[in-house]
């Protein structure tokens, strides 16, 4: 039987049959059962998207996988989510003209290896270094207004050549690495800009969704022109940004990346920031001249589209480098950003659901809550409204104790602990709390605390207080009785 080479991230390296591919059709067995696009820009879809099983067959291949991402629960956590219901909602990802100049090879790889764990990815990719060039090289003039490239009848014509091409080279680039993909070409509707001086620069009306579905069907990955169209055919110079942000409101998937060689949002310093809350911090961050120009607007840009999905849906910036760790780990490399987290504010246990509390608690933990735990009294409890993270806050000796800090393991990527621990500090600056010796965020309190004081079984770590509260506070700690049962994990 003869072999194609598929590449995984980094070195990894593997073979999988060709005639695991598909060539003519999709997987025989494979059920598609029907589904109904959301609501959207998508027009045209007359036909219903897949939705399929698949078992994975090649269990080398995924122990490799799990091997190289190094840390297997939570790649598995990720890979089972995007296995879970319809497959073109996994992931849209949208790579920029300088990434297929700069890193074609790594990230045609890491596409060709999502295939072989049955995920296709909807790609969404620009051209704009390759199209100044080829505009140069014709000696065809242009200028920019408003952002915007002006766009003549000649223009149009090489831009549509050049996206072309870029779009055939990537779909070469994915197959060449043992994987299978399809150029989309004529998916995006659009109509003339209502600035008629910008010539050839088209909006954005709709997401011809049936050719990515089809594409998606046949096992391979999408990879969509932003060459827009109208109803007669004429075509339009549309910014690939604004085609990614149409493709994910009509597919709402659950991941949206954009894939940069700066890898994510930099600080004056030049180090990625690694979360961003747009509603707490992106107008502070502009006053501040911390983001400007072309990376300002991008992230105006997400805000709009983040306020049109649900509050779930975040993006991320990322390196071509760094796409499979950004999809299957928790931190990712990049930047993450999120519109905002609403977080709640109780003032007693009435209104909570204990039980989902109660889950909360002992997953972050691995423990089972003290049976009368919501029998004590408490001033404030932070929460998620989806429980996914909480911090609860007592009064002891006349001072203000953080009982319990909780994030579920699948929100921490999310910079949700940020937000629960931010609204805490914003009401209490000056408090203290315990944490076990072997608690493994230690390390992230050390950082966040004013100080801490180690004994055998404890650390006691405080904020804002003056030394004889500072000793009063280890005391009542070191006194408090157990909320958590013994040591036996919950199941």
């Amino acid at each position: 039987m003869s072999e194609g080479l598929f590449k995984g991230p980094g070195d990894v390296r593997g073979r999988r049959p060709v005639s695991e591919r598909r060539e003519g059709g999709p997987r025989s067995g494979d059920p598609f059962l029907p589904w109904h696009p959301p609501e959207g820009l998508a027009r045209g879809a007359d036909s219903a998207a897949p939705v399929r099983k698949t078992n994975v067959e090649n269990y080398e291949f995924i122990i490799n996988f799990f091997k190289n991402i190094g840390n297997t629960k939570e790649a598995n956590t990720y890979l089972r989510l995007f296995k879970k219901g319809n497959p073109s909602r996994f992931a849209v990802i949208k790579v920029g003209g300088k990434t297929l100049t700069d890193s074609m090879p790594v990230l045609s790889g890491d596409l060709a290896y999502l295939t072989n764990l049955d995920l296709f990815p909807v790609i969404v990719h620009g051209g704009g270094p390759q199209i100044d060039k080829e505009l140069e090289l014709r000696r065809i003039e242009f200028e920019k207004k408003n952002g915007l490239r002006v766009t003549s009848r000649e223009a149009i014509d090489v831009i549509r050549e050049v996206l072309e091409d870029a779009n055939r080279r990537l779909v070469d680039a994915i197959r060449s690495q043992g994987g299978d993909a399809e150029g989309i070409r004529m998916a995006v509707k659009a109509r003339p800009h209502p600035d008629r001086d910008l010539g050839f620069v088209g909006e954005v009306t709709g997401i011809d969704l049936k050719p990515i579905y089809r594409a998606i069907r046949m096992d391979r990955i999408p990879v969509v022109s932003p060459v827009g169209f109208d109803e007669n055919g004429n075509p339009y110079n549309v910014n690939a940004d604004v085609v990614a942000r149409a493709i994910v409101l009509a597919l709402r998937p659950k991941k949206f990346i954009l894939l940069t060689e700066e890898g994510g949002v930099r600080d004056p310093q030049g180090k990625i920031i690694p979360f961003i809350n747009l509603t707490a911090d992106l107008q502070g961050m502009q006053e501040r001249g911390e983001v400007t120009g072309g990376m300002a607007l991008k992230l105006r840009e997400t805000k709009q589209l983040l306020e049109e999905l649900p509050t779930t849906m975040f993006v991320t910036i990322t390196s071509p480098h760094s796409l499979i760790k950004e999809l299957f780990t928790v931190k990712g490399s990049g930047t993450f950003i999120k519109l905002g987290s609403e977080i709640e504010e109780h003032s007693s246990w009435k209104g909570i659901n204990r039980d989902r509390m109660r889950t909360l608690i002992e997953a972050s933990f691995g423990r089972k809550l003290v049976s009368d735990y919501f029998k004590r009294d408490v001033t404030t409890i932070f929460l998620d409204p989806k429980y996914r993270g909480c911090a609860v806050m007592r009064k002891i000796a006349g001072m203000d104790y953080l009982d319990k800090f909780a994030v579920r393991k699948e929100a921490q990527g999310e910079g949700l602990g940020r937000d629960v621990w931010l609204a805490m500090l914003q009401k209490y600056p000056r408090l203290f709390w315990r944490s076990r010796a072997t608690n493994p965020i230690n390390s992230w309190y050390f950082e966040q605390s004013h100080g801490a004081i180690k004994f055998q079984d404890w650390t006691v770590f405080w904020i804002g207080l003056r030394e004889r509260e500072i000793r009063q506070a280890i005391k009542a700690a070191l006194k408090l009785p157990p909320t958590l049962q013994g040591p036996t994990k919950v199941k």
